[in-house]
């Protein structure tokens, strides 16, 4: 669908709460992210979790995240933000802005509230959307920071969710397996970034 036809989708199915995946789904964070793989799976090890990360999906990584966090505690989620963090951090090299981005928040920005939820740590999102000027456009912007468990888990969406407003009302705009999983765990309608077009 292009833009004017996901506006139409906005008001047929009443959706007034829009929210949006980063990476991949606004902006592509230009990371190499295999030393990162490398170092996940060193620490899945210290946790006795034997890890192949030559063949696992980003959701596996996601999952394991998740699981460490729920049985180690603090101790574990602390370890990954950090480690994140410093990842995004070394190997960040800029981002290729999505063509759609633009026009489409501008077109949808009086018609629905918008939000944002990512995995990313707010420290490398933060300045590209200032540069970007996009960042008041969100009512909120959930960030790895703010949640305890990552997608696939739905956490993230119940810091955005408003309990007096229908779950129907609400939009997920992703790209990935996890965005896919986060929004079926949330129980939220998802649209893949893939089927809106200029």
């Amino acid at each position: 669908m292009n833009i004017q036809e996901f506006e139409n989708y906005l008001k047929k199915k009443d959706k007034k709460h829009v929210i949006f995946d980063f990476d991949q789904t606004l902006a592509t964070l230009l990371i190499d992210w295999s030393v990162w793989r490398e170092e996940m799976k060193e620490i899945f090890s210290s946790y006795g979790i034997d890890f192949d990360s030559r063949k696992s999906e980003y959701n596996k990584y996601a999952e394991i995240q998740n699981y460490c966090i729920e049985k180690y505690g603090n101790e574990a989620e602390k370890i990954f933000l950090e480690m994140n963090y410093k990842h995004e951090k070394e190997y960040y090299r800029g981002y290729d802005l999505l063509p759609t981005t633009l026009p489409l928040l501008n077109s949808i920005k009086n018609q629905a509230e918008l939000y944002l939820w990512t995995s990313n740590d707010k420290r490398t999102i933060a300045p590209i959307l200032e540069e970007l000027k996009i960042e008041k456009l969100f009512k909120k912007i959930i960030t790895r920071n703010d949640v305890r468990y990552i997608k696939p888990s739905s956490d993230g969406f119940f810091s955005i969710y408003d309990k007096n407003i229908p779950k129907a009302e609400y939009l997920f705009i992703g790209d990935s397996p996890v965005d896919i999983g986060a929004g079926k765990e949330a129980g939220v309608d998802f649209i893949n970034i893939a089927e809106i077009k200029l």
